[in-house]
């Protein structure tokens, strides 16, 4: 019986789709401080301003398909069916990113804000951070990960039986 060692390029991808899911995806520069957009929350520099759930749907999708993403990451390249499984988290990373651009940008166009996902003007700038471009590198490694063959352990014999 022979054991496959473990896909690592595969496992960092999910990790980091993991470790994205921890930082800021949208920031809004200010001269008062940052407006910084989590999938699970909004920070401000003034305090108490919240959207309602229901309005951040594209947060909490890009939030539930990250941790699948990430989860079909890592169990993908620990077992046999690896590449099924890489390939599913490495859509699925993609595709929380998309919907989040997506929704967010609808969001602001809906509220009539004067600015976008990348967008500048006076006192202001927005821009997608940290955890959305580490969410598309995350991606990009498990999609990597499904070209890297695992290298199968071969067991080592046992020893010659004394005669």
């Amino acid at each position: 019986m022979s054991c496959l060692k473990p896909n690592y390029i595969g496992i960092v991808g999910g990790i980091l789709a993991f470790i994205s899911l921890a930082l800021p995806w949208w920031t809004a520069s200010t001269i008062v401080g940052n407006v910084d957009l989590y999938l699970y929350q909004m920070t401000t520099p003034v305090g108490g301003f919240t959207l309602p759930a229901e309005e951040l749907w594209y947060c909490w999708t890009a939030l539930a398909l990250g941790v699948i993403g990430g989860l079909l990451g890592i169990v993908g390249s620990v077992t046999a069916y690896g590449k099924k499984l890489l390939v599913g988290g490495g859509a699925l990373a993609l595709l929380s990113i998309i919907i989040f651009a997506a929704g967010l940008q609808m969001h602001l166009s809906g509220l009539g804000a004067p600015f976008g996902l990348f967008s500048s003007g006076e006192g202001y700038s927005t821009y997608l951070s940290y955890g959305f471009w580490l969410a598309l590198v995350a991606a990009i490694i498990m999609f990597v990960a499904i070209r890297i063959k695992p290298a199968e352990i071969v067991p080592t014999p046992p020893p010659p039986t004394p005669t």
